[in-house]
């Protein structure tokens, strides 16, 4: 099944980084796609417990091996 196209206002994940001392781990939170510069890097706003974020460029990831996915990057919502 080919992916979806990317466009503003299309809800994704975001992969947040966690913190290096592991105070907080990384986790796929909410994103709404806000620019989209190729099928591959886009712009998103964010959506946290501690608030709404920003980030410009982000590149889609894909899955690990153990399914798992690069903090720092986006990808589309798992089908459950």
């Amino acid at each position: 099944m080919s992916q979806p196209t990317p466009a503003v206002g299309r809800i994704v994940h975001y992969v947040s980084y966690g913190t290096p001392g592991g105070e907080y781990t990384s986790q796929c939170r909410a994103a709404i796609i806000t620019a989209v510069h190729s099928p591959f890097l886009v712009d998103l706003a964010v959506l946290n417990p501690e608030g709404l974020f920003f980030n410009r460029e982000v590149t889609h990831g894909e899955p690990k091996v153990d399914g798992s996915h690069e903090g720092g990057s986006w990808h589309w919502p798992e089908r459950v």
